[in-house]
């Protein structure tokens, strides 16, 4: 509550000259888009949080990738900052109420005020809540323009689903489990023939009506081990062709094998079998939807950002 206090005389009015007016935040900017300043710390904040999705602990984080990832942060923060401008100068008003939690959420996670001075990096408690803020604003302009004329009627649905029903005819479909007994293609006769026998007891052990789930779990040699060799569902043309054949031979319930392929020896239990067919409307019109809906927000979501884009100068800063 006492970190709370602080923003108690921190009116409205001030948070709007705060976004629209060169301050002394400003001499410390990256960029500028209309009147809306994007700061130094908004960019480190945003590269911080795009280094773990776009870098993996072995391949590190050289130079070359650092700038990439500035690179795009600082365009999606540019395209952030159109959305605020065109939000002022349409007086579209912020969610104060949510911004409150969204800064009791921020600051939750403190336990006394010299951790938050490290967590802000030199930040101010006030820049931080003036950068939620025009994030918010970001949001609302953009639910506004473009998510609230997101529209598909029920008879567009339909006409979709006519003109496009080669798309929801589903070829023949299975869904299995396996116990792979994995062979290097470049070993000897004598090392095939030793794994050979193995994967021929654990297929006994298959057939004789052990548990498919733990023999799997237990003594499978490939990564579906851990959900009992489970492979889901796929259709006819996905998997290798002496895994297909292996499979549009079987019954539901049955187990078969050995089937080789290039990892090794495969067991498998079929788990079901569902022939090729046309999707009916009442099946796809949820995925349909999906679709067009996907379709439209982004059409006019383009159309906006071709406006505010010419609407609007950038000055990149840094």
């Amino acid at each position: 509550m006492v970190l709370l206090s602080r923003f108690a005389a921190f009116s409205l009015m001030a948070v709007s000259l705060l976004f629209s007016q060169p301050s002394s935040a400003g001499t410390d900017a990256a960029a500028k888009v209309g009147d809306i300043y994007i700061t130094s710390h908004e960019l480190q904040r945003e590269i911080r949080k795009r280094i773990p999705l776009e870098t993996s602990f072995h391949s590190g984080v050289n130079s070359e990738k650092i700038e990439q990832i500035r690179t795009a942060a600082l365009e999606l923060l540019i395209e952030r900052a159109y959305k605020v401008q065109y939000a002022f100068d349409n007086e579209i008003p912020g969610a104060v109420e949510v911004l409150d939690k969204r800064m009791q959420a921020f600051l939750g996670q403190y336990k006394n005020p010299e951790e938050l001075t490290k967590a802000l990096g030199g930040e101010t408690l006030e820049a931080y809540r003036a950068s939620l803020y025009r994030q918010l604003l970001a949001e609302k302009a953009e639910e506004i323009v473009v998510n609230s004329k997101v529209a598909v009627t029920e008879q567009m649905l339909k006409d979709y689903y006519v003109a496009n029903q080669k798309r929801y005819f589903r070829p023949l479909q299975f869904k299995a489990s396996h116990i792979l007994v994995q062979v290097d293609p470049a070993a000897n006769d004598e090392v095939v023939a030793t794994r050979k026998s193995r994967a021929e007891a654990l297929l006994a052990r298959a057939k004789s009506g052990e548990d498919f789930y733990n023999l799997a779990y237990y003594e499978s040699d490939e990564r579906s081990r851990y959900v009992g060799g489970n492979l889901g569902y796929f259709h006819e043309g996905q998997t290798v062709q002496e895994f297909e054949q292996a499979v549009k031979a079987m019954k539901p319930g049955e187990v078969a094998g050995l089937v080789r392929t290039r990892w090794g020896f495969h067991i498998i239990k079929l788990d079901e079998r569902n022939e090729a067919r046309q999707l009916s409307y009442d099946e796809v019109k949820g995925q349909i939807r999906e679709t067009m809906e996907k379709e439209q927000r982004a059409a006019l979501y383009a159309q906006w950002m071709s406006d505010l884009k010419k609407r609007y100068p950038v000055t990149k800063l840094k």
